[in-house]
């Protein structure tokens, strides 16, 4: 009778509310660049040790972790305060109001610019020329009507303002429709004062 060297079988019982190992995550690929990936090849090491308790024990660290990676809720605080844009119109300019932070710890405030009707009918001018039908870029008008480079008038804080209240207005009177960087032709008209 030959006898063979046999290692003991170590068994776990089922118990309530003791966790079982769980082979598809020791399956998974890791990565030590992430807390997750490196509490997974812990577990994986173990494993090849044989030591179950330990495997096991990281395999439920690893199941927190992967569970706070994608339930954390991030609450950021941001001004949900007037967007919308008040125009008074005067005899030869508008008044328009915008609510504006100067920074994001700071209160929104009324902010009210002075537009002459010769600046926004330059502006209309200037979109009727570009106009073919077709969405205008911002870049283009603000080329074509202030006759400098676009990085010339972006980095101008007043002049890009400027540009930006008169396409607003011009959307305002429904007279183009202004999105960010894009003016469509909704009404073709030669000065503001058709519209008024």
């Amino acid at each position: 009778m030959v006898i063979k060297y046999s290692r003991p079988i170590e068994r776990i019982e089922k118990q309530e509310g003791i966790p079982k190992l769980d082979l598809s995550i020791l399956k998974k690929k890791s990565s030590a660049k992430t807390p997750a990936g490196l509490i997974l090849s812990y577990a994986k090491e173990f494993k090849k040790k044989e030591n179950l308790e330990m495997t096991i024990l990281f395999q439920e660290l690893y199941k927190k972790i992967i569970a706070m990676e994608t339930s954390e809720k991030v609450v950021l605080k941001s001004w949900k305060g007037k967007s919308s844009i008040q125009i008074i119109e005067e005899p030869s300019y508008f008044i328009v109001v915008t609510f504006q932070k100067q920074d994001q710890d700071s209160l929104p405030r009324e902010v009210k610019r002075e537009i002459p009707k010769l600046e926004v009918n330059k502006i209309i001018k200037t979109i009727s020329e570009l106009n073919k039908g077709e969405k205008i870029s911002t870049r283009d008008i603000g080329e074509l009507a202030y006759k400098k480079n676009w990085d010339d008038i972006f980095s101008d804080r007043f002049l890009h303002t400027n540009l930006n209240l008169i396409l607003r207005l011009l959307d305002y009177y429904e007279i183009t429709r202004y999105r960010g960087k894009y003016t469509t032709v909704i009404k073709k008209v030669k000065e503001i004062q058709e519209v008024l």
